[in-house]
C-alpha cells in the first residue's frame, strides 16, 4: 500500500509520552486513530472499532475507515510525521528495515488472518504469491500449519518452497486443475487483488472451512455472488480481514525478532528493493507496468 506504512527514527517527544525514548526505530501502520472507547479498541484490536478508524493516508473515498478529506497527513511518504505515541510501534533491534516496512502493513494484514483462522495442524493455501502471499506463508507455518502455495504458473515455485511452502500447485485460474484439490484444506487466504470467481475456491475448502479475502479489488470491481445451499450445508466461511491492530502488531514484530533467523536472517527472501524516496516516480512507473517481477516490495529511503 504506497504510504500506508513506513518506519523512522523518533526525534522528539511530547510531555505525555512515556514508552518511547529519543532515537528509538518506531513503525507507522495505516491506523492512526480510532475512538480509543469501544471494545475493539480497548482490546488493542483498533481495526474493528466500531465508530471506523482513521487510515493515515485514506480519503473520504474509503468511508468511515478514510474521515480527512484532504490526505493532510501525507502517510508514510512524509519525511516528518507527528503522531500519538500509541500508534508509533516500537521496532524490536535487529529487524532490517526491508523486512520491517512491508510487515508493518502487508504483514500485519496476513497475521490478522492467521491469528484468527490457524491453528496447529491447519491445512493452509495462499492463493496468490507476491508481498503478502510470501508473508502468509511464513506466519502459516510458523503456527504449525501444513502450507500450500497457488499460483497460475510455475514460475514462483522454487521461491515459495525456499521459504517455507510444503507445497506448490499452479492451479489459479483453471477451474479444472482447481477442483482436484477438493476438499484439501482448512483455510484459503487470498491475497489477490483480482475479482476472481469465488466458486473454485470454496470447492477448495474442507466442510467447515474458510475463504478468507485480503487483497482488495478495484472500486468498481467488488461484487460477488456464490449460492446458499452449498454454503449452508458445509458450514464454510467467506471472510474477510485488514490489517491488524496495535496488540497483534507488537506481537507480530516480537514474534519476527524472537525467531530472526526466520523472518530477518536474508532480507532478500523478502524481495524488498531499497530505493532513494528521488525514485518514487519511476518505482510506480515499474509496478503499473509490472516491472517489478524480481522485487515484491519497494522500500523509500529519504
Amino acid at each position: 500500500m504506497l504510504g500506508h506504512e513506513g518506519i523512522g527514527v523518533v526525534r522528539t517527544l511530547g510531555s505525555s509520552c512515556k514508552m518511547l525514548q529519543v532515537g528509538d526505530t518506531v513503525g507507522v501502520t495505516w491506523i492512526r486513530d480510532s475512538c480509543a472507547c469501544c471494545d475493539p479498541c480497548l482490546e488493542g484490536r483498533e481495526n474493528l472499532c466500531d465508530k471506523g478508524y482513521q487510515g493515515v493516508y485514506l480519503g473520504p473515498g474509503a468511508g468511515c475507515w478514510g474521515k480527512d478529506p484532504h490526505h493532510e497527513f501525507g502517510g508514510c511518504f512524509s519525511k516528518v510525521m507527528r503522531i500519538e505515541e500509541k500508534w508509533a510501534i516500537k521496532v524490536p533491534d535487529g529487524i532490517p528495515p526491508q523486512v520491517a516496512c512491508p510487515l508493518i502493513c502487508g504483514g500485519g494484514t496476513v497475521f490478522e488472518a492467521v491469528c484468527d483462522y490457524v491453528q496447529q495442524g491447519s491445512r493452509v493455501a495462499v492463493a496468490s504469491i507476491g508481498g503478502l502471499g510470501t508473508a502468509a506463508i511464513k506466519f502459516s507455518k510458523t503456527f504449525g500449519a501444513h502450507v500450500t502455495a497457488l499460483s497460475r504458473g510455475e514460475g514462483k515455485r522454487d521461491k515459495c518452497l525456499a521459504i517455507g511452502a510444503d507445497e506448490f500447485f499452479p492451479c489459479l485460474g483453471d477451474a479444472e486443475k482447481m477442483a482436484e484439490l477438493a476438499g484439501k484444506f482448512d483455510l484459503i487466504i487470498d491475497t489477490s487483488p483480482a475479482n476472481a470467481d469465488v466458486g473454485p475456491y470454496m470447492t477448495m475448502l474442507k466442510f467447515n472451512g474458510t475463504y478468507c479475502r485480503v487483497g482488495i479489488p478495484l472500486a468498481n470491481d467488488m461484487q460477488f455472488t456464490f449460492e446458499y445451499i452449498p454454503l449452508i450445508f458445509t458450514q464454510k466461511k467467506i471472510a474477510g480481514s485488514i490489517v491488524t491492530g496495535t496488540r497483534r502488531m507488537k506481537r507480530m514484530l516480537q514474534l519476527t525478532s524472537d525467531q530472526l533467523g526466520t523472518y530477518g536472517k536474508d532480507p532478500e527472501e523478502w524481495q524488498a528493493k531499497v530505493v532513494p524516496f528521488d525514485d518514487v516516480n519511476k518505482v510506480m512507473t515499474e509496478l503499473k507496468e509490472g516491472k517489478n517481477q524480481n522485487n515484491y516490495r519497494y522500500v523509500l529511503k529519504w
